[in-house]
This record gives structure tokens, C-alpha cells and sequence, in this order.
């Protein structure tokens, strides 16, 4: 088979690699088969169970590439009070630093890091069995540094409530991402503010809403029960 066009010339494993991260990408799992990948790469089939065993052992290598190459890496050390002098700043640095890997566009040059980020997407939303373990592994210094800002701010906070606004200020830092989807629901709406007020308008919403006296704790796990029928 000829090599690929869309892809640059690499060894055989990393060519595999990339190959199935633009179709598990762009077709899904389920829809992607061996063989396609095979082709997408330029190398024989035999060659993916040569390298990786199965369809899952592909996906996972696929997961653990996508991270190492693609994902924004948590800065070591996260966002020491010492270095930002106020809770309320801590929580900037932290929605700044989630914000800012969602301001990069992907190079149009290369398909894989546009592929990578919607794969991203796609997993974020309904991980798989498979690279659960990934994930979490990949997400958890900057979970626990968001725990920790928010225990900063609200020291009295059970680990329900605190779960509900890490929820809500990675719900917030997420919204560029759905660019699509908000101007088909809002047509009118302006595009988004850059990275810096972006930044400030989420900070002061979330820390608003942490820092307000409420009759009763806000994020109870109440809040995620279905309503009762009214029949």
C-alpha cells in the first residue's frame, strides 16, 4: 500500500498510531475498522496485531499517545497561594490555564491535533472502560488542585458541594468548545471574549457564586435528583 498523503513519514508504529487517532476521531470506535486504519496508514493489517494485540489494545495506545503529544499538561506544582497572593486569583490562574489550551487552534497543517481534540471531546463525555484509568490519571493533579482552590475559598463545603463547583467551573471552561452548538441556539450572540476577560468574567462568576450566604448549602447533591412526577 502507498503511505498516506495526509500523514507525515514515520515509523510504523507511530504511522498506525496516528492513522487511528484521525479515524476513531473522525468515524467513532465502533465505526472504525482494522483494516481502515491499515489503509489510512499505508501499512499491511497484520501489522496493528503485530503492534497491538486488538482493536482495544489500539484504542488504548491511541489514548496514551493522544495525551503524551496532544493534551495540555498541568504545571508542576499547580497554583500555590504564596505565588498569587488571594483565593480569588488562585481560581483566575487555574480558569486562565484551563481556558487558554481551548484558545489554540489546531494547526490547520495537521490534521492529528484537530482529530486529538475531538477524540478529547468525545471521551470526556463518554469514556470507555478501556482508558478510564487514562484519564483519570491524566486529570487528577489539576482535580485536586481545583478541589483545593474551592476548600480555599469555602473551608465549610462538604465533598458533595465541592465536587458540584468543580463541576461548574470546568462546565464554564468548557463553553468555547461548543461554539457551534451556542450560536445555532443564540444566532445573535457575539463570538467570545479573549483569553483575559474571558478569564475574568468566569472567575467572577464562580467566585461569586462560592462566596454568597445561602439559606442552604448550593451544590447538595439534591440538585442532580430527578423531580418528582407530579401525577
Amino acid at each position: 500500500m502507498p503511505p498516506s498523503p495526509f500523514l507525515p513519514n514515520v515509523d510504523t508504529r507511530e504511522a498506525l498510531l496516528d492513522a487511528a487517532l484521525l479515524c476513531f476521531a473522525k468515524y467513532g470506535y465502533e465505526a472504525t475498522s482494522i483494516r481502515l486504519i491499515a489503509s489510512m496508514a499505508g501499512k499491511n493489517v497484520s501489522l496493528l496485531s503485530y503492534h497491538f494485540g486488538s482493536k482495544e489494545g489500539l484504542y488504548r495506545a491511541v489514548i496514551q499517545h493522544m495525551l503524551a503529544r496532544f493534551a495540555k499538561v498541568f504545571p508542576e506544582g499547580g497554583f500555590p497561594m504564596a505565588a498569587f497572593g488571594a483565593p480569588r486569583q488562585r481560581l483566575r490562574a487555574y480558569i486562565r490555564w484551563f481556558l487558554s489550551d481551548l484558545e489554540d487552534a489546531p494547526a490547520p497543517q495537521d490534521p492529528r491535533r484537530h482529530a486529538a481534540r475531538r477524540l478529547m471531546l468525545s471521551e470526556l463525555h463518554f469514556p470507555k472502560a478501556e482508558v478510564l484509568d487514562l484519564l483519570q490519571a491524566h486529570l487528577e493533579d489539576s482535580v485536586q488542585e481545583l478541589r483545593g482552590i474551592i476548600r480555599t475559598i469555602r473551608p465549610d463545603l462538604g465533598a458533595s458541594e465541592v465536587d458540584f463547583w468543580g463541576l461548574t467551573v470546568q462546565g464554564c471552561c468548557l463553553t468555547p468548545l461548543f461554539e457551534g452548538f451556542n450560536s445555532l441556539i443564540w444566532p445573535g450572540s457575539k463570538p467570545f471574549l479573549d483569553l483575559e476577560e474571558l478569564a475574568e468574567r468566569f472567575t467572577d462568576l464562580i467566585h461569586m457564586g462560592l462566596t454568597r450566604h445561602a439559606e442552604r448549602p448550593c451544590g447538595s447533591l439534591r440538585l442532580f435528583t430527578p423531580p418528582r412526577s407530579l401525577t
